[in-house]
């Protein structure tokens, strides 16, 4: 069995991210040959529609964005919007994390704190440390990328 099929049966067996360093242990590859494996699955899985994405430390197996409308009619859910001052916060914690708070403010020229709690309550961010905040898996998911280097460069 190839390591490419064992990620992506592992990925699928568990509803949870799995920890990157668990899976380096038991394939005894390193981080780079894991990004290798990983990019050479996804360019697999495009074709049924799932991705892998990572999360800092974590990897999970989860939909291609362009389907989440039919799982959404599927299952009859509608996802929650998300108002335009959480959406600065989410914007600027994805360009510059880890960030603090006080950080966050002041880009914003006003207080987070509201922002800050509904996206920590959605899980599309997490505190890293006291005062540090990061985005999530769920970010990903909902923004339909594999890892945080997709986004498109500030500086462009």
């Amino acid at each position: 069995m190839d390591h490419q099929a064992k990620l992506v049966s592992l990925l699928f067996y568990s509803a949870e991210p799995i920890i990157t360093a668990q899976i380096l242990k038991t394939f005894g590859i390193d981080k780079t040959e894991l990004k290798k494996l990983q990019h050479s699955a996804n360019k697999s899985l495009k074709t049924v529609g799932l991705i892998i994405i990572t999360d800092g430390d974590t990897m999970q197996l989860t939909i291609e964005s362009g389907y989440s409308s039919l799982i959404e009619e599927f299952y009859d859910t509608t996802p929650e919007v998300l108002s335009q001052p959480a959406l600065e916060v989410l914007s600027i914690i994805a360009y510059k994390q880890p960030i603090g708070k006080d950080d966050i403010d002041e880009i914003r020229g006003v207080s987070s704190e509201q922002s800050l709690r509904n996206l920590l309550n959605k899980a599309l961010i997490k505190k890293v440390t006291q005062a540090k905040f990061v985005t999530t898996a769920e970010f990903m998911k909902l923004v339909g990328i594999s890892s945080l280097d997709q986004l498109q460069d500030k500086n462009e």
